[in-house]
């Protein structure tokens, strides 16, 4: 598999500078964010913290390549994504509890197409998610730190209020393929902590 050198060099340079720090995640139930659970077949790699976001993320192949993305619960005004780069005047990516289904994909859009990436959703369609409707959308981008064309995938619900979701993205030609169904089978077993 050919990984753009950008993308490598995108890697390397968040692990050198210390901003990632990187744990394993074993095979089998696993709780993420202290509020979701999952049921994983293969081992991850958890990053704990990264130069986006404190969003809980799994990789396979790391942080610029694959990611798998926890939105555990998330309450009124919680952001999906830090502002602290939002161009004067854009309102911040924060989750509000009355917004319908085509008001979180555009809330996702927005987060994948920030800094000049470009977004372009393919479908949307309803699903069981977290034990209850949910849905699941289809996306590809390309992001422009190092022009890398990736799909992803997304799917939530919104359950007392609260934002729970998880989202998938990859370089489209070999990664996505490779990854794509174990993702699916993570988001099909994710159920709520009670």
């Amino acid at each position: 598999m050919n990984i753009p050198r950008r993308a490598l060099l995108l890697g390397a340079l968040l692990l050198a500078a210390g901003c990632a720090q990187v744990s394993k995640v074993a095979s089998g139930q696993v709780t993420v964010g202290g509020r979701i659970v999952v049921d994983a077949d293969k081992d991850w790699n958890q990053f704990e913290q990264t130069l986006s976001d404190g969003t809980p993320t799994w990789t396979k192949e790391g942080i610029a390549v694959d990611e798998l993305k926890f939105y555990a619960g998330l309450k009124d005004g919680t952001l999906i994504a830090p502002t602290p780069s939002e161009p004067k005047g854009q309102a911040p990516l924060a989750f509000k509890a009355g917004m319908q289904a085509a008001d979180v994909v555009a809330l996702f859009e927005r987060r994948y197409s920030r800094g000049g990436s470009t977004f372009t959703l393919e479908k949307v369609m309803p699903v069981t998610f977290v034990g209850g409707s949910g849905y699941r959308f289809e996306f590809s981008s390309i992001r422009k730190v190092d022009d890398l064309r990736l799909r992803g995938v997304g799917w939530f619900a919104v359950r007392n209020g609260e934002l729970w979701a998880i989202t998938y993205t990859a370089p489209r030609l070999a990664f996505f393929p490779a990854g794509i169904a174990e993702a699916e089978s993570i988001a099909r077993s994710a159920r709520i902590k009670s």
